[in-house]
Formats: structure tokens, C-alpha cells, sequence
């Protein structure tokens, strides 16, 4: 098979595969809109390899120009997309210059000075340029989870090939009439390895988010944006493994007073919205590294880690005042809603059962004795 049926064949196809797969995966995971760009830079390589067939079949100078400038847009959006991934500013201005420079010397040796081996150079270096601007976004990562190292190891592979591809003009033993044609041959064999390594890592770093996306969306509950039970207990039991008799953490249990008379009197809507009112004025109070979830129905826990009694008490009572504040006349006919709370401080080795026990029992004490107030167990 000559390169040109590899070029014609191979890269598109391959392209093309992951293109399609990528679009399934971004329709069902629209949130993930990195994906989109992702498959988008694929749709471009398949438009390059076809502007490079026809190219060499009809000895057309300028679509090897338009299949050099679709290859660089290529990896700027592959590179664009890694940025979006990591919540990071795309590197528009070096992408830019990588791409003018690239373009310009291209055309000049295309065009005004005809040399194959320079226009090698500068395409390939100007791509492994764009691998580095990848390499950087993944090594800003203060602590990189092993898909993050496959990914950072399979883009330095990707760079180590554009850098290393020129050399095809130097291997010994090769007629000069051959050199072009090994060359292309070369490219054609790399580019389908760079287009399967990449998409090896693009799939992989994909699976993760999808994961985690399942993994939060099973720990979080819906209505208030809090963790649910099952999220709340597993990280609050390893704050709890983590405490030392210097470092106590503290327990809240929050409970929004006579919210079964809410719910029958004024709808379940109200409730709802009563719900994540209060959900929202334990978000904007709590200090960082608080573990907020929602426990069940209308109670919310709190883990305060390493504060004192006072401390605890303080937050909960700022919440209840807020909230009471920020509650009037939520409901029809100029209604309020309040709140009541029960602290608990750790005991060294107490686990959280235990611990939940002491703040109910403490909440408990606060309903008895008319609401709206905070009790230290």
C-alpha cells in the first residue's frame, strides 16, 4: 500500500472513529463540554488528512498549506480542551503565535523557497510546541492522579514523535528521489499513533470525570446541593480518624422548627424552598474545610473540624440568626421559618455515631425548651 493510500485511509478513519465516539459521550455527558472540543479537533484532523490526499493527487501546493494550518487548529483545540478540562485559562495568545510563526515560515518554504525537509521542521516543531503548552497544563496539577500521569506520559510520547520526525530526512541509505516519499510514510504511521495515544489519554481522563460525576452525584443531595447521608458520613468519619486531642472537631445538627406545619399548611413547594434557604445560609456561613450535609428530611449536619465549643456554638448561632433573618416573610401571609441546633465537641476516640447521639441529644434539649436556639451537649 503506498503512502498515499495509508494517508487516505488510516489517519481519516482513525480520526473519524474517535470523533464519533466522543460526540456519543458529549451527548450523554453535556456538562463535560470539553468533550465537544475534543471531538471537534478530531473532525479537523479528518479534514486535514482529506485536504492532504487530494493535495498529493492533484499536486495542489495550496491545500498542503490548508492540511498544514488543519493540522496546527487540530492541536490548539486538543490543547484548548485539556485547559477547559482543568478549569484553566486557554493559552490563546501562545496558540496564536505558535500558529502565525508555523504558518508563515511554512509558506515561505512552500511557496517562495521551495524545501520539504524545513517545512518537516517547523510543522512538527510548532506541533510538539503546542504538546508542551499540554505538559504544562497537566504538570500545574499540585498532585496528579495516575490517569493524570498516563496523560502527561502519553503527550510527551505524542511530543518526543513530532520532534523526532524530521530526523526521517537523515537516515542513511535512502536515494533522494525516496526521501519524500519515506517521509510521508513516516508521518503517515506516526500521525496514527499520535492520533490513537492521545485518544487513549483523552478517553482515559473522560472515564475519571464520568466517575466522579456518578461518585458526587450519588453523595449529594438534590434539592439542597449538600452532601446526602452516605457523603457526609464518609468524609466526616475520616475527619473524625484525623483528629488529635489538640485538633477536636465539633458537631452540629441543625433542624428547621415546625417544618411538618410548613409542608401541610403551605405546600411542599414552600417547604422546599425553605429547605434550600436554609442550605444556602450554611454554604455562606461556614468556615473552610466544614463538611455540610444534609442528614434527612428536614435536620442538616455540620462537622466543624478542629474548633473549640465556643467556636461551634458561635457558628450555629450565626447561622440561626441569619437564616431567621433572611426567612421573613418567605412564606404566604408574611410567615417566617427559624431553626434549631445541637453542638457536640469529639472526645478523643469517640466515633461518629456516638457522636451524633450527644448533638441530637443536645438538639433535642433545644426543640424542648421553645426552638430557636442553639444547646451544647
Amino acid at each position: 500500500m503506498s503512502y498515499e493510500s495509508v494517508i487516505a485511509l488510516l489517519n481519516p478513519a482513525m480520526s473519524a472513529i474517535y470523533c464519533m465516539s466522543l460526540l456519543v459521550l458529549w451527548r450523554r455527558q453535556r456538562q463535560l463540554d470539553y468533550i465537544a472540543i475534543f471531538a471537534l479537533a478530531y473532525a479537523v484532523r479528518v479534514l486535514c488528512f482529506g485536504a492532504l490526499y487530494f493535495a498529493f493527487s492533484e499536486q495542489a501546493p495550496v491545500l498542503r498549506q490548508v492540511a498544514n494550518a488543519l493540522i496546527l487548529l487540530s492541536m490548539m483545540l486538543l490543547s484548548i480542551a485539556l485547559s477547559r478540562r482543568y478549569a484553566q485559562a486557554p493559552w490563546y495568545g501562545a496558540l496564536t503565535l505558535i500558529g502565525a510563526v508555523t504558518l508563515a515560515v511554512l509558506y515561505f518554504f512552500l511557496f517562495v523557497e521551495p524545501n520539504l525537509q524545513a517545512r518537516a521542521v517547523i510543522l512538527n516543531w510548532g506541533a510538539a510546541a503546542i504538546c508542551l503548552l499540554m505538559l504544562v497544563d497537566v504538570a500545574r496539577r499540585p498532585a496528579r492522579t495516575p490517569v493524570e500521569q498516563l496523560l502527561f506520559g502519553l503527550v510527551s510520547v505524542s511530543c518526543l514523535i513530532f520532534l523526532s520526525r524530521p530526523f526521517a530526512f537523515q537516515i542513511p541509505g535512502i536515494a533522494s528521489l525516496e526521501v519524500e516519499s519515506t517521509y510521508w510514510l513516516i508521518v503517515s504511521i506516526s500521525d496514527a499513533l499520535i492520533c490513537s495515544t492521545l485518544g487513549v489519554a483523552i478517553f482515559a481522563i473522560i472515564a475519571v470525570d464520568v466517575m466522579d460525576g456518578i461518585r458526587a452525584e450519588a453523595e449529594t443531595d438534590a434539592l439542597s446541593g449538600l452532601f446526602n447521608r452516605r457523603g457526609f458520613e464518609l468524609r466526616a468519619r475520616d475527619a473524625l480518624a484525623r483528629q488529635t486531642t489538640q485538633t477536636k472537631v465539633a458537631l452540629i445538627l441543625g433542624d428547621l422548627d415546625h417544618f411538618k406545619v410548613i409542608n401541610d399548611r403551605f405546600g411542599h413547594g414552600s417547604g422546599d424552598r425553605v429547605i434550600q434557604s436554609f442550605a444556602k445560609t450554611l454554604k455562606a456561613k461556614a468556615p473552610e474545610g466544614a463538611i455540610i450535609g444534609r442528614h434527612g428530611g428536614e435536620e442538616f449536619v455540620i462537622l466543624l473540624p478542629s474548633v473549640q465549643a465556643a467556636a461551634a456554638h458561635d457558628f450555629a448561632e450565626t447561622v440561626r440568626s441569619s437564616f431567621k433573618d433572611g426567612a421573613l416573610d418567605m412564606l404566604p401571609d408574611g410567615h417566617g421559618a427559624t431553626s434549631s441546633f445541637g453542638v457536640a465537641i469529639a472526645a478523643t476516640g469517640e466515633d461518629l455515631v456516638d457522636l451524633l447521639n450527644r448533638a441530637d441529644r443536645a438538639l433535642y434539649r433545644a426543640k424542648a425548651e421553645g426552638r430557636d436556639c442553639v444547646r451544647l451537649a
